[in-house]
């Protein structure tokens, strides 16, 4: 049901909205190209912008439908493990940002790289507003103080898509441990943006296997508030402060500001852990720093070896 309403898009707006929804490919194709041509050209040469070989691509089954993950082998002499990537619900498996940089510059480092794309379908929600109903005048609609966010799913519809997506990512996660075989040692999952909000809760949740160390970057929870509280998830700084699993956690000065806002939270509720369980870091990951992804690498490369002893 839920896949059936995310993939026929049957949610109807008001005209605004449904322009706006229009225009989106085009503001999304206009900010890549103007992010491109201020791009620093070192940052322009490490990514890759050739095509996927065919070797490098696999295939994977999600709610009954054929969905593909990028593997890309270790190069070098150190084979130390697999790192699997998940970017933001909002990227594709092969991404130009940080992810994509990993996946490429970790194979060097030791590590092969797995990359999916993470499940659409929560944290893109539009007004719902019956096609009847938007010439009609409205009485008493607001009922939310002005300090209040307006809502664009209720509890419920946010609850039911937000579970969709995590028992669709549930499912990508542990199909790939068949994948990983060749590439025997430690396993390594990094998470971008609300992406790591979830993954972060489904470990806490014990529903995906668990990794040797685990990169958060920039997570967060955007819409967790509007759910009823009984069904909310416990904060992300409390979750990880349960987990015994190796944590690194990045912040980017870019980052969404509710990664920015609990950051301290995070850090203040993990204090007590030796460096080699939680340590944090401020990066300056936007495009204008061309040093950033590298920094980024470093120090997943650096806490990778403290954790495994390499």
């Amino acid at each position: 049901m839920i896949a059936q309403t995310i993939d026929n898009q049957d949610y109807q707006c008001h005209s605004d909205c449904r322009d706006e929804v229009n225009l989106r490919p085009l503001r999304t194709l206009q900010r890549l190209l103007l992010s491109l041509c201020f791009m620093p050209s070192l940052v322009l040469a490490q990514i890759d912008f050739s095509p996927i070989p065919a070797s490098e691509i696999q295939t994977i089954t999600l709610d009954g439908k054929s969905a593909e993950v990028l593997l890309r082998s270790w190069s070098g002499k150190q084979q130390l493990g697999l790192a699997v990537i998940v970017g933001a619900s909002d990227t594709q498996a092969q991404s130009m940002g940080l992810s994509g940089f990993l996946r490429h510059q970790l194979n060097a480092k030791g590590w092969a790289t797995l990359s999916l794309t993470p499940p659409k379908g929560l944290y893109r929600p539009n007004f719902i507003t019956e096609s009847e109903q938007i010439k009609q005048a409205g009485d008493a609609q607001l009922t939310l103080t002005a300090n209040q966010a307006v809502p664009k799913y209720n509890s419920e519809q946010l609850l039911e898509l937000r579970n969709f997506q995590q028992a669709n990512l549930t499912e990508a996660l542990n199909q790939l441990t068949p994948l990983g075989q060749p590439y025997p040692g430690a396993r390594m999952l990094i998470a971008f943006d609300d992406s790591a909000g979830m993954i972060t809760h489904l470990l806490f949740d014990k529903k995906i296997p668990v990794p040797d160390l685990l990169i958060l970057v920039n997570p967060y929870r955007e819409y967790e508030q509007l759910i009823e509280k009984s069904a909310q998830r416990k904060p992300i700084a409390e979750q990880l402060m349960m987990m015994s699993v190796p944590i690194l956690d990045l912040i980017s000065n870019d980052a969404n500001p509710l990664a920015l806002e609990y950051a301290p939270i995070r850090k203040q509720y993990n204090s007590a852990k030796p460096v080699k369980y939680y340590s944090q870091y401020h990066l300056s990951l936007d495009l204008d720093n061309s040093g950033g992804w590298e920094e980024a690498l470093t120090r997943i490369e650096g806490f990778a070896k403290r954790v495994i002893n390499q």
